[in-house]
């Protein structure tokens, strides 16, 4: 072999070891990095691919966080029954603001992630079910909750309400309210918002 052909093979040979030490560099060293960073669409596009799992009270039951069908390019969309009263005990798990309160507590176990449901995962993997996440259940009653929540409301309370268990310590109620603007709407604060070029409230922080 010639020293041109030589040089070019070497020259070659060392653009393939770069090449191959960018790719391990960016899956392996920076990929958790990658997969967590909000800018990433293929994240958000998997997560709302797959039917996330509900967040129900422990009385009867009750669907307070479920999941419907969508027709746009997420397949599910996330629907809170009756959102105000609910807030401080499901959380939210929006596009824009990402998770809170329980959504986020629980994310790993609702996406259907967590370690606990790798079973379910392999038999869904093996009969072709199409994945999905696992159910929360609360400790929360309904009838607590409601109770609670319309005596803060119909006295203009604002503040919050949590009640317990005094023998097992378990959560039955949890009611934050906002102060009202003469409109009766809730104030909000509002910040600048990089996705849309305009001003979007911020999800209101509880008080409990």
């Amino acid at each position: 072999m010639n020293t041109p052909l030589r040089k070019v093979g070497m020259a070659m040979l060392m653009m393939i070891v770069l090449l191959l030490a960018n790719t391990t560099y960016v899956q392996v060293v920076r990929g958790d990095d990658y997969a967590s960073d909000s800018r990433n669409s293929r994240i958000l596009y998997e997560e709302y691919s797959r039917e996330r799992g509900q967040i129900v009270a422990d009385e009867a039951g009750q669907v307070l966080a479920g999941v419907e069908p969508s027709d746009n390019n997420f397949n599910f969309k996330r629907t809170y029954h009756n959102g105000p009263m609910y807030a401080p005990v499901t959380g939210y798990y929006s596009i824009m603001y990402g998770a809170g309160g329980m959504e986020n507590a629980e994310d790993t176990f609702l996406n259907g992630s967590d370690p606990r449901l790798f079973v379910r995962r392999l038999s869904d993997m093996v009969t072709g079910r199409d994945p999905r996440g696992g159910n929360v259940r609360l400790t929360i009653q309904p009838s607590v909750q409601e109770a609670a929540y319309n005596a803060m409301t119909e006295r203009g309370y604002t503040g919050s309400v949590v009640a317990l268990d005094p023998k097992t310590g378990d959560v039955l109620a949890m009611v934050s309210t906002r102060r009202t603007t003469r409109t009766g709407s809730p104030r909000t604060t509002a910040r600048p918002s990089s996705r849309r070029g305009r001003s979007s409230p911020r999800p209101a922080a509880t008080r409990c």
